[in-house]
């Protein structure tokens, strides 16, 4: 009852609260580095972590500019380059640099809100400094496997430039890596046929980075480069007295990129310029060996992207900001693939396509900071893009999309805030879809389609925050989705068969309720800890067109929860946590299968992070003492779902290892 009546006690202290400290807006709040000391931060991500109510968003990887940022941003300015993400880049910022972090909610005059409603924005101190920061992790796995990490990294402050650079050496692996069976269940006779089986996944790969900060013109101009190598193989055995079956996919990646940007006033406005370079090589060689049966199926790509965007802002008050620009992007994929059934080559629809786009983009928008309590943006984007393929099929299509976009915020006072959200979003068109490609471990090969469309968003969402107790705060989101076209899998047709191939299927619907919680533990009885929860739930809808029913979309999962707390111990110089998730759950519909993945609760992490000095940390980790369990199955059907029988029924568990993570920073000043 005791426990009980503090909770109860909690809540009733929550709704007459005051919140962390406000900024001289109620819509920015700030928060200084003193903000984060009990946890003695390496790096400005830790700081990120740890801000009230906001939830990181790392931003996507479409192609463009415009509509792929994350949600923070850097002395006011997005970072410029896409192939180094924001995660990377804010870990190589060192805590003792930043002065302190803003978070803008529902917009400011002077502020690219870069189509987010809620940013954060790591402001660097000033002055001359120069860090080197050496970093060593390793993975050990339960069986004895290590994947280990390693990085270096450079920064030099100067007057008002800046020098950066890494060199990193990265590991990376599956988390479903374990033991467990492979059953095949023939639905007419009911045999079983039962495997052992094994699943290893790893690689790694290497990279490095440069960036130049410097003032030219009035301005700053920054100059990138990134260059990345990324090598995975995946594994998986199935083995039984006289029936044995090896599935390898071994996949490559190499990534350059050169970025150019200059920000500054030229005549009464803002201008910012954006030049950027991409290109990239990506292999795919996946191999099915069983006795009587060999598949083979070999892809390679390249791709590059060029951006030129130039934008201008306006404050013809304080109070309002206008801005307008242009963006114009040239992307192209080479692409090729081969399948092989038992030595014999298998023609497959869109085996080789050579794709391009160009596109061109005009913007407009205004931000209104009505009154203290109230700020309206509101603007639009224009599309226009050529899409053209030539290989087995030529073909050129044009598309034209406005994209209108509003945001009204209200805020009563620095502790709460209200936000509505309108706008169209456009997915993007994956050029990998227009070239067939192959899971040979579990969907088999699926075609490319040349006439595939981008869905269609209308989005309505509905924010509500409120902040408390100085460290804590709620966020409740609701979010209604119209979606013309659904991009799913449709059947496509050659000399060779029917495949699956991406395709649009039909409007649909989704709805979704996000509620982010940092609650401080203090009052509860924990000094120093701090519990940030993540709770979503998706409803979405769409006719089958197997069946005609409703179902969900494809790939969404119905619900992710996670609970992360942690725990700052000042007289150890420590911090202790805890992570947990329900894992996810999520279904496939295609022609004549419906797969279904879900990963089995529980998923555990603990930690213990140690800092005897501002410059050395250490960090002992045991991820995944739950030994989750990966299940993966597969309902076949003789014909197409919405006529023919079940088949068979095949199905891959897999019980993860529990593995121990470490890592040691040192910083050199």
């Amino acid at each position: 009852m005791r426990v009980k009546s503090q909770i109860a006690a909690a809540i009733l202290a929550l709704l007459a609260s005051t919140g962390a400290r406000a900024a001289d807006q109620p819509s920015v709040l700030d928060y200084p580095a003193a903000f984060f000391a009990d946890q003695r931060p390496n790096t400005a991500f830790d700081m990120i972590s740890r801000l009230p109510g906001f939830s990181f968003d790392d931003g996507n990887t479409a192609r463009g500019f415009a509509g792929t940022a994350g949600n923070v941003l850097i002395d006011g300015q997005r970072p410029t380059s896409k192939t180094d993400d924001l995660q990377s880049i804010l870990y190589r910022i060192s805590a003792s640099d930043v002065d302190h972090i803003e978070v803008i909610r529902g917009g400011a005059p002077g502020i690219d809100m870069q189509g987010q409603t809620v940013v954060a924005n790591v402001i660097r101190k000033k002055g001359d400094s120069t860090k080197i920061v050496a970093d060593l992790e390793d993975n050990f796995f339960l069986h004895g496997e290590t994947v280990p990490n390693a990085s270096l990294l450079y920064t030099e402050h100067s007057g008002d430039s800046t020098y950066e650079g890494s060199l990193s050496r990265y590991g990376n692996f599956d988390d479903s890596v374990g033991t467990g069976y492979h059953d095949v269940t023939d639905t007419t006779t009911g045999a079983v046929t039962h495997q052992f089986a094994r699943d290893t996944g790893r690689g790694s790969g290497g990279g490095l980075t440069g960036a130049a900060t410097v003032p030219l013109f009035g301005g700053q101009f920054k100059a990138n480069i990134a260059l990345q190598a990324a090598p995975f193989d995946d594994n998986d055995y199935y083995t039984a007295p006289g029936n044995d079956q090896s599935i390898t996919d071994k996949e490559g990646s190499n990534n350059a990129e050169l970025g150019l940007h200059w920000n500054g006033p030229l005549g009464g406005v803002q201008l910012e310029t954006l030049v950027l370079q991409r290109l990239g090589h990506a292999t795919d060689l996946n191999a099915s060996l069983v006795t009587g049966d060999d598949e083979v199926f070999h892809s390679s790509a390249d791709t590059g992207e060029s951006i030129a965007r130039a934008t201008v802002r306006y404050l013809p008050i304080s109070t309002l900001t206008l801005e307008t620009g242009a963006e114009g992007a040239y992307n192209f994929l080479n692409g090729t693939s081969t399948f092989f059934e038992n030595g014999v080559l298998v023609p497959l629809p869109s085996a080789d396509a050579d794709v391009n786009e160009k596109r061109g983009e005009m913007f407009g928008q205004g931000t209104w900071k009505v009154s203290d309590q109230w700020m309206i943006e509101a603007g639009a984007r224009f599309e226009y893009s050529v899409i053209s393929e030539t290989g087995d099929v030529d073909l050129t299509r044009k598309f034209f999309y406005p994209k209108p976009r509003a945001v009204v915020t209200w805020t009563p006072d620095k502790d709460t805030q209200v936000r509505l959200r309108y706008e169209r979003v456009l997915g993007q068109l994956d050029f990998n879809d227009f070239v067939a490609s192959s899971s040979l471990a579990s969907t088999g090969v699926s075609a490319g389609n040349a006439n595939l469309r981008p869905d269609d968003h209308r989005q309505y969402e509905l924010s509500l925050e409120r902040h408390f107790w100085d460290k804590g705060a709620v966020v409740v989101t609701l979010l209604h989705e119209e979606i013309k076209g659904v991009v799913d899998y449709i059947p496509v047709t050659n000399s060779s068969g029917t495949f699956d191939a991406p395709g649009n299927i039909g409007n649909g619907t989704n709805n979704q309720i996000d509620v982010e919680t940092t609650l401080p533990l203090d009052k509860l009885g924990l000094t120093n800890g701090l519990l940030k929860s993540t709770d979503i739930w998706r409803f979405s809808n769409v006719p089958d067109p197997e069946t005609g029913e409703g179902r969900k979309i494809s790939g969404e999962r119905p619900q992710d929860i996670e609970l992360h707390l942690t725990q700052d111990i000042n007289r150890l110089q420590s911090t202790w946590g805890a992570d947990w998730f329900n894992c996810w759950d999520e279904y496939y519909y295609r022609l004549t299968q419906v797969r279904h993945r879900r990963v089995i609760p529980p998923y555990l992490d603990v930690f213990w992070e140690y800092k005897p000095t501002s410059t050395w940390s250490l960090h002992f980790e045991l991820d995944d003492l739950g030994r989750f369990v990966y299940n993966d199955e597969y309902f076949d059907y003789a014909g197409e779902r919405g006529s023919a029988p079940l088949d068979e029924i095949e199905q891959l568990h897999i019980r993860s290892q529990p593995r121990l993570y470490i890592q040691i920073r040192k910083t050199f000043d």
